[in-house]
């Protein structure tokens, strides 16, 4: 009853695994293919608010450069290490089944 019981668990925990695998896959693919949103700031309203008359709007040169910073890079490394980390735990739940049934 234990030895089946053990075997469930085992090929649970696999299949949970390669769940987590494809779901790090596809986190990865929507970093590296969606585009991200640019924000533009808008500063002729806070110009408006602070100063309560309207300023001229800033040329091209004079606009701040957008506040967000491009991590993609961090993600793709983070869902390489995931998967690396994934595989080895799979390789672990292998070696573990093999060593059972040669019990």
């Amino acid at each position: 009853m234990s030895e089946d019981q053990g075997s469930i668990k085992s090929s649970g925990l696999s299949i949970a695994l390669i769940v987590l695998g494809f779901l790090v896959i596809s986190l990865l693919a929507l970093v590296v293919f969606v585009d991200p949103i640019t924000i533009q700031p808008d500063l002729t309203l806070t110009a408006t608010l602070a100063t309560g008359t309207p300023q001229p709007t800033p040329t091209e040169v004079e606009l701040l450069p957008s506040p967000v910073v491009n991590i993609d890079g961090i993600a793709i490394l983070g869902g390489v290490m995931a998967l690396l980390l994934l595989a080895a735990v799979y390789r672990e739940i292998l070696i573990h089944k093999r060593a059972e049934k040669k019990k």
